[in-house]
């Protein structure tokens, strides 16, 4: 499995299905290397990362994230051991426990995050499986950015998958992480040279997370203040773990990452107008080829 070229995550919610057609192959097409799914409550990520391998042929498809919350251990085994078995070395399982508010204003239980995934994990590593195994078992990766999940995933998973996280703090996660472990780095763009466009569709962007306590207690971990986490941000927490501007400045950010000791680094292009599909200008200027 070939992770060193970038990947790209896309908000399958916000696509129609004439639309994800002809969005796969164009990735491909340009060389990203996992197409990275999330999951939040529309598109299911293993139907999605099913029909993204079936319509490739390269590409590696996984999921950032896999709601814990929303399906049993042995459900999300038998389901990454199926596509590993059905396209070989390409997918990985990525799971996270999103943010507590969220999860329960939707129906959904939130108790215990850590002891929970700790037996996630430990039930889909001995579910039963009653069909052909997988020549290799699909990497499992755990969005571990507080201490304690970060510890979790460095024990008990293949590693972590980050979000909202700048270069420094990659740097600081593979120390503790040591040689051997997947760090698998999410880096938001938005290819907009003006500072005041730019950051005013971060700050829209943003809002959810400023908003969700595991982010904050996060940015915290950072050094940001609560005047940091206000009105959409500050500008220093924002350039931090948000890249815009030109090309080479996103080149550079992504670089960076690179730099610090990540494995793979996925982007998600960001568009200063809003709207409703990811931003093919940017994701052809930072196409890998």
């Amino acid at each position: 499995m070939d992770l060193r070229k970038p990947g790209i995550l896309a908000y399958f919610d916000t696509m129609t299905a004439p639309e994800i057609a002809g969005f796969i192959p164009a990735i491909e097409r340009l060389g990203y290397s996992v197409l990275w799914i999330p999951e939040t409550f529309g598109r299911d990520p293993f139907v999605m990362a099913a029909h993204a391998l079936g319509a490739s042929e390269r590409i590696i498809a996984g999921t950032a994230i896999a709601n814990v919350w929303k399906r049993e251990p042995m459900a999300a085994g038998a389901a990454s051991r199926t596509l590993a078995e059905l396209y070989p070395g390409r997918f990985i399982l990525g799971l996270g426990v999103s943010a507590g508010p969220f999860m329960v204003r939707n129906g959904l239980k939130f108790e215990k995050p850590v002891s929970y995934m700790r037996e996630y994990l430990d039930g889909i590593r001995n579910g039963p499986f009653k069909a052909p195994e997988p020549a290799r078992e699909p990497p499992v990766v755990l969005a571990g950015l507080l201490p304690k999940m970060l510890r979790l995933g460095i024990e008990e998973s293949d590693g972590i998958i980050t979000a909202l996280t700048p270069p420094a703090r990659v740097a600081a996660m593979r120390r503790e992480m040591g040689p051997g472990k997947l760090l698998l780095a999410q880096q938001m763009v938005m290819l907009e040279r003006d500072a005041a466009k730019a950051r005013a569709g971060v700050r829209t962007f943003m809002r959810f997370y400023l908003n969700a306590p595991p982010y904050r207690r996060y940015f915290a971990s950072m050094g940001y203040d609560e005047k940091d986490m206000r009105d959409g941000g500050s500008d220093r927490l924002l350039d931090a773990v948000i890249a815009w501007g030109g090309e080479n400045v996103l080149h550079d950010r992504i670089r960076a990452h690179y730099e610090a000791g990540a494995d793979h680094v996925y982007i998600i292009p960001l568009s200063a107008g809003g709207g409703r599909l990811p931003d093919m200008r940017v994701i052809e200027a930072l196409a890998p080829g």
